[in-house]
C-alpha cells in the first residue's frame, strides 16, 4: 500500500505536469536561455529532464526516508499531499542551488560538445519533458503508454527524424521501451556520447580516473568503448574498478524512492571498490552521479560527469 501510494502520486503528477516529482515552472530549459536554438529541426536535443529533475528529486528525499521509518504517517501525508496545489508544494520543497547550477553546467557542457563538434540540432524549450522512464520502471504501465505518447506527439510535432539523449535511462527507453508501445515510432536514438569526437589530444593529465559505468548503459545498450576513447583523448589515465564494463556494479540509486537506506547500502558498496583504484570516479548518469556523491566522503573520492572532464 506504501509504495503504491507512492506510484500513484509519481504517475498522476506525471500526467498533469509532465514530471514525476513537483517542480517550479521552466526548470527544465533555463539552462538554454542564454542560446537560441531553433525549436524545429530534423534532430533535436532531448534531454528528458533528468538532469534538471534531480535536485528536486533530492530535496523529497529526506522525506522519503522518514516516510521509510514510519509505519503510515508519512505516506499517509503523501497521499494528502496529492490534492495540494502544485506552487505550494514548490515552496515546501526546496531544492540545493548548488545541485540545480550542476546540472545546468552539464547540460551547457554538452551542448557546447555538439556544437564544436558541428553537430547541428534544435531544441524543445518547454516541451522538453519527462521521459516517463520512472513510469515503466515501476509498472505503472496505463499511465506510462499516456505520457509517452504526449512525448512522441511533442517531439514529432517538431519535425524531429533523428533524437541525442543525455543520460542512459532517457537514451534506452525511447530507443528500446517506446517502439514497443508505440505504432510507427520511427525516430532515430543516439546518445551524445556516441556522436561527438575529441580531436584536439591533450597531455597526460596527472591523477588518473575511474569510471562508473551505467549498468543501462554498459549492459542495455552496449555503450562501453564510446566515454573511455573520449576520456583517453582528453588525455585521461583510466583505471578500472575490479567490475566494470558490462559487469559494473549498480549505484543503487534506482529504488532510491522506495528503499532510501538499501539504496545508501549499495552506493557505499560500490564507491568502496572505486576509490580503491582512483579518488576521481566519472559518471555518466545524474542518477549514478548523485548516489555516489552522497558517500563520497566518506571515501576521500571526487564524483564527476564525464561532460565536464570533456
Amino acid at each position: 500500500m506504501r509504495i503504491r501510494e507512492l506510484i500513484d502520486f509519481m504517475g498522476d503528477l506525471t500526467i498533469k505536469t509532465g514530471y514525476p516529482v513537483p517542480v517550479p515552472d521552466g526548470f527544465s530549459y533555463k539552462w538554454a536561455l542564454k542560446y537560441n536554438f531553433n525549436r524545429e529541426g530534423k534532430v533535436v536535443l532531448y534531454t528528458g529532464a533528468l538532469y534538471q529533475l534531480i535536485p528536486y528529486i533530492e530535496s523529497l528525499s529526506l522525506y522519503l526516508m522518514a516516510m521509510e521509518k514510519s509505519d503510515e504517517g508519512g505516506y499517509i501525508a503523501l497521499k494528502f499531499a496529492r490534492s495540494i496545489p502544485r506552487d505550494i508544494i514548490n515552496k515546501l520543497a526546496q531544492p540545493d542551488k548548488r545541485l540545480i547550477s550542476w546540472s545546468y553546467n552539464v547540460l551547457t557542457s554538452i551542448a557546447n560538445l555538439l556544437l564544436k563538434n558541428k553537430i547541428n540540432f534544435s531544441y524543445l524549450y518547454e516541451n522538453d519533458i519527462y521521459s516517463g522512464v520512472l513510469l515503466y520502471d515501476m509498472g505503472d504501465e496505463e499511465k506510462f503508454k499516456i505520457h509517452i505518447n504526449k512525448v512522441f506527439k511533442l517531439l514529432k510535432q517538431s519535425n524531429a527524424e533523428k533524437i541525442i539523449t543525455v543520460d542512459p535511462h532517457t537514451t534506452h527507453i525511447l530507443k528500446n521501451v517506446y517502439p514497443k508501445y508505440i505504432d510507427g515510432f520511427d525516430l532515430e536514438v543516439n546518445s551524445y556520447l556516441e556522436l561527438i569526437e575529441i580531436n584536439d589530444e591533450s597531455k597526460l593529465n596527472k591523477d588518473p580516473v575511474v569510471i562508473h559505468d551505467s549498468c543501462i548503459y554498459a549492459r542495455g545498450l552496449s555503450l562501453i568503448d564510446a566515454p573511455r576513447k573520449l576520456l583517453s583523448k582528453k588525455g585521461y589515465e583510466i583505471k578500472e574498478p575490479r567490475r566494470n564494463k558490462s559487469i559494473t556494479y549498480c549505484c543503487g540509486g534506482p529504488i532510491e524512492a522506495i528503499f532510501p537506506s538499501l539504496s545508501k547500502a549499495i552506493a557505499k558498496n560500490r564507491m568502496e571498490e572505486l576509490s580503491m583504484v582512483s579518488n576521481k570516479v566519472i559518471t555518466m548518469c545524474p542518477i549514478c552521479y548523485i548516489n555516489l556523491s552522497k558517500v563520497s566522503n566518506n571515501y576521500n573520492t571526487e564524483v564527476h560527469d564525464i561532460s565536464e572532464m570533456l
